[in-house]
């Protein structure tokens, strides 16, 4: 549905993006034009599954995971070079300034000399390739299962967004029936008012009416205030999610029919075992937790490399050559072998590591418990709530029939003179919290729905999408 209205839109914005382009030597032609596009934007009415979209691009939160994703997944690289050789250079250059001191009447062209100044070069070069390291192959499983935890947390983060974003959509819609529900119950004072008036100058009732009447407008007038700013800032918070602030919403279709669900509350805790994504994720925090037990294990096991080395050495003089400026030293070694390390002992270092990476898990273990207990803690307070919800719809449509027949009865015995201003009044408002009760009741039902599915990791982008169906751009 939102991809048909976007597609329609196309040809009217091309034309006015290209007479903006034609435009452009003109500035205040240009200004008016870009003020009206923006606005007509603006005034395009929203629906949950456009502002869905919006976020999915702008909220931090999930681009933050998507980062934290992205790195994570750098890891299987870092990994998989613990198990590939390395290359090591060196080189250095030296300036060598010696003197000595002869003690000695051998006359010896090898040890006359009693200065040296000379420069000396060396490089050297070493291949290390790994052939038994039980903490690289401990470190690599772990890494993939952080890489598992990742992906997870992706998804949740995704899941929350559909979250955040029906709740602040809802909470609006219900601030704006709020505005609307209040906006028609001064215009139903203003009219008794008028009524109360009438019946004042014609002497059949009090003072008494027509003050109450006034001051229950007041007092209405005062709540559609707060009402108002309520919803604008229900409609900043949508804001933060997508980046702009919406126009107008669309409301949810007042003829649509909530179904009752059959499915035992048992199943939806085993669908919840199941698929919830904070209990895989805190399953993986275990499972890292146990090959940290691994790596500080490994500190008690040997490492076999192999070495390939090359070196070169040579210097221009210096002892014991004299004052030979031209002659010098070399020396060139070439090594290729295995090298064994055995870990004997550390002090209880390593010891002490893996007891700490026990409890640790054990740690982890417990936070797995506790979150399973709340997890289905949440299943069975949601089914709970959108059952109860369920019933209470019908309750307030039968409360909704009754407050509209008690407040016809109630005008017309005001019409004869039996009841007063302030029992219409009374039947007003119990007719107006009537319409509210059921309109929230509606709200909490999606809501209870949605948390439902979440508390059990379902929640997905067609479920925004079933919601979004029910959704009209004018009430019926």
């Amino acid at each position: 549905m939102i991809f048909n209205s976007l597609t329609t839109l196309k040809p009217k914005i091309m034309p006015f993006n290209t007479f903006l382009f034609h435009l452009i030597e003109k500035p205040f032609l240009v200004i008016l034009a870009t003020f009206i596009f923006h606005a007509s934007i603006h005034s395009q009415e929203k629906d949950l599954l456009s502002l869905y979209q919006q976020a999915l691009s702008y909220d931090a939160s999930l681009s933050s995971a998507r980062f934290q994703n992205e790195a994570t997944h750098e890891l299987i690289s870092q990994g998989r070079s613990l198990f590939l050789p390395s290359i090591n250079m060196n080189a250095g250059y030296d300036e060598n300034d010696n003197q000595r001191k002869i003690y000695t009447n051998i006359d010896n062209a090898l040890l006359s000399g009693t200065e040296a100044d000379f420069n000396s070069y060396d490089y050297g070069i070493t291949i290390t390739q790994p052939l038994f390291d039980y903490s690289a192959f401990a470190k690599y499983k772990q890494i993939l299962t952080q890489t598992n935890l990742s992906d997870k947390q992706l998804i949740y983060s995704q899941q929350d967004l559909m979250y955040r974003i029906s709740l602040f959509y809802f909470e609006a819609l219900m601030a704006k029936d709020q505005v609307d529900l209040l906006q028609a119950q001064r215009a139903a004072i203003q009219e008794q008012l008028l009524q109360a008036e009438a019946k004042y100058d014609a002497g059949l009732i009090s003072i008494i009416d027509i003050n109450e009447t006034k001051t229950k407008a007041a007092l209405v007038k005062a709540q559609q205030i707060a009402a108002i700013q309520k919803y604008k800032i229900k409609k900043r918070q949508i804001q933060s999610l997508t980046g702009e602030l919406p126009g107008k919403l669309k409301g949810l279709s007042p003829v649509i029919s909530f179904e009752q669900i059959d499915t035992p509350i048992k199943n939806w805790v085993s669908m919840a075992y199941e698929n919830s994504l904070e209990l895989r994720i805190k399953e993986d925090e275990i499972k890292i937790a146990d090959r940290e037990i691994d790596i500080k294990q490994s500190g008690h096991y040997p490492t076999v490399d192999a070495i390939a080395r090359r070196t070169r050495t040579w210097d221009k003089g210096g002892y014991p050559y004299g004052t030979t400026p031209n002659q010098g030293n070399r020396s060139f070694s070439d090594v290729l072998g295995v090298q064994i390390n055995i870990p004997i002992f550390s002090g209880g270092l390593t010891s002490s590591r893996v007891r700490e990476a026990k409890l640790l898990k054990k740690k982890v273990e417990q936070d797995a418990e506790y979150l399973r207990r709340q997890v289905e803690l949440r299943v069975r307070e949601n089914y709970l709530n959108l059952k109860a919800t369920f019933e209470q719809i019908k309750s307030y449509k039968q409360a909704l029939e009754s407050a509209k027949l008690q407040l016809q009865s109630t005008k017309i015995g005001f019409s004869e003179g039996l009841r007063n201003g302030i029992d219409i009044l009374v039947a007003q408002q119990v007719f107006f919290n009537a319409k509210k009760d059921i309109l929230e009741s509606r709200y909490n039902y999606l809501m209870h729905l949605i948390n439902l599915k979440l508390s059990v990791g379902m929640l997905t982008m067609q479920d925004l999408d079933g919601i979004n169906q029910y959704l009209i751009t004018e009430p019926l």
